[in-house]
C-alpha cells in the first residue's frame, strides 16, 4: 500500500481500492459468484457487504457538518495513520469480531440468471463506490480530521480514519491484499 496521508493520496487510494475490488469480482465466473463453502461468504455476499458498508458512510458525509458535530462530538486526538487503523481492526477481527445487523449480506442463491444478478450487484457496487469517492473529494484536508463517525467495531473515527478503514476493508474482502 502506498503512503496515505494527504486528502489527494486518500482519494486516490480509495479509487484504486475500488478498481481492484471491481476487477476481482468481475473476473469470477457467474456460476461461482454465488457459491458458498459452509459458513464462508460467497463472492456475492462479500460484494453485497461492501455495498452495505459504503452507503452509510456516504450518507453521513452528505450531512451538514454541524449535524455530525452534534451527533458524534468532535475528535479529542489526531487521526491515526493508515497502519495504526489497520492494526486496530485486525486485532478486533482476531478477537472474533464479525459483521452484524445491517452490514450482513442478503446471501442470494439465484437458481437462474446468475450472470444478470452478478451484473446488478456489480452495478450497485460501482454506484456506491463512486458516490463515496465523489463525496469524499468535497471534504477539505482539515475537515477530514475535524469530524467523527461511529464504526461498529472500532468506535468513533475521524472522517480520515473512516476512509482509511474503507480502503483497507475494500481490499480485505475480495482477498487478503489488505492484510
Amino acid at each position: 500500500m502506498t503512503v496515505l496521508s494527504t486528502k489527494s493520496e486518500l482519494v486516490t487510494g480509495l479509487q484504486n481500492a475500488n478498481q481492484l475490488v471491481t476487477k476481482w469480482f468481475q473476473e469470477i465466473p457467474p456460476e461461482n459468484f454465488f457459491m458458498r463453502q459452509a459458513e464462508v461468504w460467497s463472492a456475492s455476499d462479500n460484494l453485497d457487504h461492501l455495498i452495505k458498508s459504503h452507503k452509510p458512510i456516504t450518507k453521513a458525509l452528505r450531512l451538514p457538518k454541524i449535524t455530525l458535530q452534534a451527533m458524534f462530538g468532535g475528535p479529542e486526538k489526531s487521526s491515526m495513520t493508515y497502519e495504526e487503523l489497520c492494526k486496530i481492526y485486525q486485532d478486533e477481527i482476531a478477537k472474533g469480531a464479525r459483521a452484524s445487523g445491517r452490514y450482513l449480506p442478503d446471501q442470494q442463491d439465484p437458481l437462474e440468471n446468475a450472470e444478470a444478478k452478478k451484473k446488478e450487484l456489480l452495478d450497485q457496487w460501482t454506484k456506491a463506490s463512486s458516490e463515496l469517492v465523489s463525496i469524499a473529494e468535497k471534504w477539505n484536508e482539515s475537515e477530514l480530521d475535524g469530524y467523527l463517525l461511529p464504526h461498529p467495531l472500532i468506535g468513533k473515527l475521524t472522517i480520515r480514519e473512516m476512509l482509511f478503514f474503507t480502503i483497507y476493508h475494500n481490499l480485505r474482502h475480495p482477498s487478503q491484499a489488505g492484510d
